[in-house]
């Protein structure tokens, strides 16, 4: 999450806003932001909880799909994990 994330009018909420990975692989986020965020899933699949500035989180995704995810706090914040097996 780069700085500024927070504002609906930054371009860049996550980087990349879609991240392929293959099956096992575990992703970590970085809130490289002033302000707070959540990294949470639209299906329940994984919830970082708050995540202060500088602070990571990550999940290994072990089952093929796609999980959409996005900030509680900053709900226009959205981003992607397609996992291939």
């Amino acid at each position: 999450m780069p700085i500024g994330a927070y504002d609906p009018n930054n371009n860049e909420f996550y980087i990349p806003s879609t991240l392929t990975v293959s099956t096992g692989k575990t992703v970590v986020w970085f809130n490289g932001d002033t302000a707070a965020h959540t990294v949470t899933s639209t299906t329940n699949a994984f919830d970082s909880g708050n995540m202060a500035s500088g602070a990571t989180y990550q999940f290994a995704f072990n089952t093929t799909g796609s999980y959409d995810y996005y900030c509680t706090y900053h709900p226009f914040m959205k981003g992607a994990i397609v996992v291939q097996g």
